[in-house]
């Protein structure tokens, strides 16, 4: 089964749990990744990915998330 399908048979109250534990999630560690911007480890730099990944998905589903303004200066200057 491929991830459209998926996330066409949810139900609208499905999808809007995801959408809230998603961007809970993102609230609740945006911090942590902020702080932990200037950690050039492998671990750090796939937090960061991941992190950056979840905050797309979180605006394609309609939450107007922003990243921490470190990380948005540091994607702009790698672009």
């Amino acid at each position: 089964m491929e991830q459209t399908d998926l996330i066409e048979r949810m139900t609208p109250a499905e999808l809007d749990a995801l959408r809230g534990a998603a961007a809970w999630y993102a609230k609740y560690n945006h911090a942590k990744i902020e702080e932990a911007l200037d950690d050039r480890s492998a671990y750090a730099m796939i937090r960061r990915e991941r992190y950056i990944a979840l905050v797309s998905a979180l605006r394609k589903l309609g939450f107007d998330m922003a990243l921490p303004d470190a990380l948005a200066a540091e994607l702009r200057s790698a672009a």
